[in-house]
């Protein structure tokens, strides 16, 4: 352990203070101890900085808010109390607004302290990162040598994802201390917002070289070897941040996706419970308040209350795993299933379990006291591995002829072809990282239709539907966007088709669970479901994958797509469209 300062020589609580910022781990609690025996043996109640602080350092924030308001009476003019008083009470549920009046007590006694704008930035940074730069903006005007203001300054515009000027704060910080194993870690973050994944990779690898023990490190350079498709490689490294740190839930959850990538499904359905622990799930409100089933023996019997089932991801999502429901039935466990608002239909009717569907946020959770499970927590209890995939098609069923608003007519040319390429704009990333353009593939398929082989339908909702405005004159080109309402109306027309094209999105799902034939379009690096490198899937026995050669080629894919179809006519589709064209 390294040896602590000879605090006995402080001359005032000044100096020592000086010395505790200098002294961590075990060495805290002698300044803290030393610190209250100065404070009992004098009439000054300055003593009680270093005190709060060394306790700060400590972690120990309720008891070092209680040593500060020892010298409540410094606060009209000492700075540093008002800072570190500041400091802690931001650390205290419930002791926002003290943080907030000491800070800004602080400024009135200097409003030229750099570092007081600097607390303000960490206080504002998590809840509106906007106000947040604007006060280590301000700090860095004060005094633009001060690295951790550069840093936290990237942190505000990395949560703003304003990766590229993040970065440039990062690396002025790392110039300012280049010893700092945070500020390469974090420029590796940055980085990997921009996608430059092997830079990203290089940044995670010297904060490492800086710090062996820093457990970010290992669990970001994992998580950027996965998203290179290196996951042997990732493996490894999260395996490391698990065993620096055995409660690192961040490490934990990205463990469970590198081992579901692979196929280890018993490993990673283990693991993928610590999903709830992470951030993404902070904000998750549960169906009741009763128990959270985690093993089968818990699971209700005949004549008990239904155990209550919930998705909590993806509409996607639900539709892949509420296949699930009928391991349940079979097993004779009650249950009841709650739906959202635009899969309650489809999941009431089209689903053999109509009274048991339930739409979500239909009563009060607090007043509910049966047990409850997460939908995607069903594959770990039915202990699910690559060859027990339950794979029953079709699960959903139609519960009678399509209505005549979405009756389908046979192809003139046989076959009706389905097709999405964007994913939900809501998400920024997965928006960018899911979405195929347009133009690569449309065209070729319009030239289908013009040569009588295919219907084409675009199942494609949102604002990207607007990209085929252009052809709604074509009779054989069917445009579903402002028809379907919710998933059952885009059920009945999958239904009828004959294939779906689509990226990853709910409608591939969809087109899955129905038992048709369905292409799906992947990025190089896709999600743990779609396993890595497969061109089939357990999951649905209809799927053919399609995957980028390399990440951001959407063209190969388009190209393969092509290739497939040609095979589909046995006609070089190519050749006979540029024929007609010349006639």
């Amino acid at each position: 352990m390294p040896s602590i300062p000879d605090y006995s020589q402080a001359e005032d609580w000044a100096s020592l203070l000086e010395i505790v910022g200098s002294v961590s781990g075990e060495g805290l609690q002698e300044l803290t101890d030393y610190a209250q025996q100065k404070l009992e043996a004098s009439t000054d109640p300055s003593w009680a900085i270093p005190m709060g602080f060394s306790l700060w350092k400590a972690e120990k924030f309720v008891e070092a808010l209680e040593a500060l308001e020892l010298g409540n009476s410094l606060a009209p003019t000492s700075i540093e109390y008002n800072i570190i008083k500041g400091m802690t009470a931001r650390r205290v549920p419930g002791q926002e607004l003290l943080a907030r009046k000491s800070y800004f007590q602080a400024l009135k006694i200097d409003p030229f302290r750099g570092d007081v704008y600097y607390n303000i930035g960490n206080m504002l940074r998590d809840d509106d990162p906007k106000q947040a730069e604007k006060a280590y903006l301000v700090s860095l005007e004060i005094d633009n040598k001060a690295h951790l203001s550069w840093h936290n300054l990237g942190l505000a515009l990395n949560e703003q994802d304003r990766h590229a000027e993040a970065f440039k704060a990062f690396r002025i910080g790392i110039l300012l201390n280049p010893a700092y194993p945070d500020g390469w870690c974090n420029s590796g973050l940055a980085l990997f917002g921009m996608e430059d994944f092997s830079r990203a990779i290089r940044y995670f690898r010297y904060t490492l070289e800086l710090d062996e023990g820093n457990e970010a490190g290992h669990v970001n350079l994992g998580y950027a070897l996965m998203n290179e498709m290196r996951p042997l490689e990732a493996l490894e490294c999260l395996k490391k941040g698990v065993e620096i740190s055995s409660g690192s839930v961040n490490a934990i959850w990205n463990l469970s996706l590198i081992q579901l990538m692979l196929g280890n499904y018993r490993e990673g359905w283990d693991l993928y419970e610590a999903r709830f622990k992470t951030d993404q799930f902070k904000e998750t409100v549960y169906p009741t308040n009763g128990l959270k089933i985690d093993d089968f023996s818990e699971l209700p019997k005949v004549g008990e209350p239904p155990v209550v089932v919930w998705s909590e991801q993806g509409m996607g999502d639900a539709i892949q795993f509420c296949r699930y429901l009928y391991l349940l039935e079979q097993s004779s466990i009650p249950f009841v299933f709650v739906a959202r608002k635009s899969l309650f239909t489809l999941m009431k009717n089209w689903l053999p379990y109509s009274e048991k569907v339930v739409q979500e946020k239909t009563w009060d959770p607090k007043s509910d006291s049966r047990s409850q499970i997460a939908l995607m927590s069903l594959p770990r209890l039915f202990k699910t591995d690559l060859h027990t995939v339950p794979s029953y098609l079709p699960y959903l069923k139609a519960p009678g002829d399509p209505p005549d608003d979405f009756r389908i007519e046979k192809a003139a040319g046989g076959i009706n072809i389905g097709i999405a390429w964007a994913s939900n704009p809501d998400n920024k990333a997965m928006y960018k990282h899911k979405t195929m353009p347009a133009n690569l593939l449309i065209p070729h398929l319009l030239d289908l239709v013009e040569l009588d082989l295919i219907d084409l339908h675009s199942l494609q909702v949102g604002p990207d539907a607007d990209q085929l405005d252009p052809l709604k004159s074509n009779s054989r080109f069917i445009d579903w966007n402002s028809r379907l309402n919710d998933f059952a109306d885009t059920a009945y027309v999958i239904d009828q088709l004959d294939l779906v094209i689509s990226v990853d999105t709910a409608v591939a799902h969809l087109a899955g669970a129905l038992g048709k034939p369905i292409w799906l379009l992947l990025p190089a690096n896709a999600d743990f479901r779609w396993l890595l490198n497969c061109s089939d899937c357990p999951w649905y026995p209809t799927m053919r994958i399609f995957r980028q050669h390399e990440r951001g080629d959407w063209k190969s894919v388009a190209q393969d797509v092509i290739d497939a179809l040609k095979i589909v006519f046995a006609l070089d589709t190519n050749a006979l469209a540029s024929e007609k064209l010349a006639q």
